[in-house]
């Protein structure tokens, strides 16, 4: 069998590190800005065309939103007793 020694000069002496971040493969054809998902590029899509196609559900509130965090951030306001407004 071959020695411990042995084995380890077997291995490569440099091991390529990973800087932890996943290559940005999905480039936006309008103006080259690349996302790690394919999500991410359609929702950025959105910054181009101006749609919002989140739209919240509440009856009279008539909001849109492009992102749907947004949406939900949105939502808690009418949630909130305190928060009368329409404007947010």
């Amino acid at each position: 069998p071959p020695s411990p020694s042995n084995m380890i000069s077997s291995f490569p002496t440099k091991i390529p590190v990973s800087n932890g971040s996943t290559p940005k493969k999905y480039e936006c054809h309008l103006c080259t800005k690349k996302f790690t998902r394919p999500s991410s590029l359609n929702t950025h899509i959105y910054s181009h065309t101006g749609e919002k196609p989140f739209k919240c559900p509440v009856e009279g509130c008539g909001r849109h939103f492009s992102v749907v965090s947004n949406l939900r951030r949105h939502a808690k306001i009418h949630s909130n007793p305190l928060h009368n407004s329409k404007s947010s």
